[in-house]
């Protein structure tokens, strides 16, 4: 008998436009991927009677049927609907092991989080956080972080348990195009990405005379923010739109992926979705020295750690493209770095966990 899984979601899987709504979607297809018997609650919060009525359906559906395990992927932002903190106890009071992955801390972060939003707002929305925090504290068995140093901003608060789950990844698929010269890129072009950085760094290096190709996927009203405009005109560069299923023939052509972002806060603790999405594509990494992204990147040996700034970004760019052993070693390292990141792996280190969970309440009875 396969082990049935209450997953529930805040997202409609067939709005797949962001990180957030793809990796519930990317967790649903490694539940059934495993072969587990999911019970899945999906939808906005914001679209509230239809939300509640989801939410019914799962609590009558309750009454008759009991999962092994739950696990929850919260909103952005906090839960709007009294009812799914009502489903979160019922679950509890079940004996059913409940984990859940918390990644929306910047609230905690007022001078960032709450510019331009009037007081009144900004009070509504942190007693919402706190009231949440309360029920995970008070529901959840085991609560998941992005990164380590994500767990530092909640140190205060008690969870019975807290974990790291692997980011996510999708096994590569096709081979890299050895010896093409070609990095990827998409994202944003503002100071803070590092864009003017890149785009001087390989200047200099075509320059050089080694050539080397910049295919930068972004918004085109994005690209006023550049400063070193002028170079986006160089025969080195293409500027294009595309999102989805557009950017594999784009993946297919490179040999490297760039995250050239200047250091901060927030981006100390995160794992950019560009990491993985590179990853499987079967592409190495240059990235800044951002504490989080760098650590999964070492550990993983799977691209070049660099410190902000042109030269360092040159320097690396050179060394990668100019070293052959290591340009191959990364590459078959990125391989095997995308297979111990699976989706499937993530969701194999969730039910262990709970399970474990459920067995030491057992023994604890």
């Amino acid at each position: 008998m396969s082990l049935k899984v209450l997953y529930i979601t805040f997202t409609d899987f067939g709005e797949l436009s962001s990180g957030s709504s793809v990796r519930p979607f990317r967790m649903y297809n490694a539940l059934v991927n495993l072969g587990y018997d999911v019970k899945l609650l999906e939808g906005q919060q914001n679209r509230r009677k239809e939300r509640q009525a989801k939410v019914k359906e799962i609590i009558n559906w309750l009454d008759e049927n009991k999962p092994d395990i739950c696990y929850v992927e919260p909103p952005s932002g906090p839960f709007f609907n009294q009812i799914d903190i009502s489903l979160l106890k019922k679950v509890h009071n079940m004996g059913v092991p409940i984990g859940l992955f918390y990644r929306d801390f910047y609230w905690r972060f007022s001078k960032w989080a709450w510019k331009g939003t009037p007081l009144w707002k900004q009070s509504i929305l942190k007693m919402m956080h706190r009231r949440d925090l309360a029920a995970f504290k008070k529901y959840c068995d085991v609560v998941y972080f992005p990164s380590q140093e994500c767990t530092k901003v909640l140190a205060d608060v008690k969870f019975k348990e807290i974990g790291i789950l692997p980011p996510g990844c999708n096994e590569p698929k096709g081979g890299v195009k050895l010896g093409a010269r070609e990095i990827f890129y998409a994202g944003g072009v503002r100071e803070a990405d590092g864009m003017d950085d890149l785009l001087i760094a390989l200047d200099r290096i075509n320059k050089s005379g080694l050539d080397v190709k910049l295919n930068l996927i972004t918004k085109k009203e994005e690209l006023v923010h550049i400063k070193n405009s002028s170079l986006l005109d160089s025969d080195w560069i293409e500027v294009m739109e595309a999102s989805g299923e557009a950017l594999e023939p784009i993946y297919a052509k490179c040999d490297l992926g760039i995250l050239p972002k200047k250091r901060h806060f927030y981006m100390d603790m995160a794992i950019s979705v560009k990491v993985l999405e590179c990853m499987s594509h079967g592409l190495p990494m240059i990235s800044t020295d951002c504490p989080a992204m760098a650590r999964f990147i070492e550990q993983n040996e799977s691209g070049i750690i660099c410190k902000e700034g042109s030269e360092s970004i040159e320097e690396a760019i050179r060394k990668y493209y100019t070293d052959e052993e290591l340009y191959k070693r990364l590459i078959e390292n990125v391989k095997k770095a995308a297979l111990n990141n699976t989706w499937e792996k993530r969701i194999e280190q969730v039910v262990s966990d709970l399970l474990n969970e459920k067995t030491n309440k057992k023994k604890e009875k």
